[in-house]
């Protein structure tokens, strides 16, 4: 434990040193652009990326990743609440709160905790990882397929509780999503699974990525496109400004312990 608390301590001092630091904000800035596109994604962003990572030094070109790489974890959000499109498989579910907001007119508070959110989630999550990561490593090579049967059970009992008492629905689109995940070829026997028609686009399988993309991107410009001919050829949404003065004032009255929103 002292080991790794001594080398934690060393790579804070390596990530302070103004080189890195602004390899940090460069990388952010560029992370939360990839991210914002509908389509890129982290792994993407870092994958186009790589080659700049031949003009620093190693550990500077970890950091530069790193920083893309969460950059574009956040960025994913800001699609999904300004247009309803998750920018990466991450951010489907802000699309759930953040887009009525945006609606409301309160973009800015969504960004802001979707921001907040992001920044708690991974800051206990590599602080976890930092300390749990041995026990981890040993709990993955005796995970098999018996505790995959019990994951995958769990979660569907999941879907299933959070769907609602619409449980019909709720089962078929898990049924849907089933089938959509065995086109392809089987990753055990090698053999093309579900390819209609012989079509060579089906043996690599559906992307959740493009799918995801497809039935919100699609779902909200046939949304727009109806209300915009409802309202008489002029848009019923409300205005979702974001500026950096009303940002950070809604930065500084955001609620605290002991203080009402």
């Amino acid at each position: 434990m002292l080991e790794i608390l001594g080398l934690l301590a060393q790579g804070f001092v390596v990530v302070f040193e103004p080189q890195n630091l602004l390899l940090i904000i460069g990388g952010c800035a560029l992370g939360l652009f990839i991210g914002a596109m509908p389509g890129l994604g982290s792994v993407n962003g870092v994958a186009i990326l790589l080659p700049l990572t031949f003009l620093v030094p190693p550990t500077g070109a970890i950091i530069f990743l790193a920083a893309i790489y969460y950059g574009a974890m956040y960025g994913g959000a800001i699609s999904s609440i300004m247009l309803g499109i998750p920018g990466a498989s991450t951010a489907v579910a802000t699309t759930f709160d953040g887009r009525p907001l945006a609606k409301q007119g309160l973009a800015d508070k969504a960004l802001i905790g979707a921001a907040v959110a992001s920044f708690i989630g991974g800051t206990i999550s590599v602080v976890l990882f930092t300390f749990f990561a041995p026990p981890l490593a040993h709990v993955a090579l005796v995970f098999g397929a018996p505790e995959e049967f019990a994951l995958m059970m769990l979660a569907f009992a999941t879907f299933v509780g959070l769907g609602g008492d619409d449980i019909f629905k709720t089962l078929f689109s898990i049924c849907i999503g089933l089938v959509l995940s065995a086109i392809g070829f089987d990753i055990i026997s090698g053999e093309p699974r579900l390819v209609l028609w012989d079509i060579t686009g089906f043996l690599h399988g559906v992307n959740f990525l493009v799918l995801a993309i497809g039935i919100y991107g699609i779902g909200e410009m046939l949304w727009t496109v109806e209300e915009h001919a409802l309202g008489g050829g002029k848009s019923m949404l409300s205005e979702a400004n974001v500026t950096v003065k009303r940002t950070i004032s809604r930065s500084a009255r955001w609620p605290r312990p002991g203080r009402p929103a």
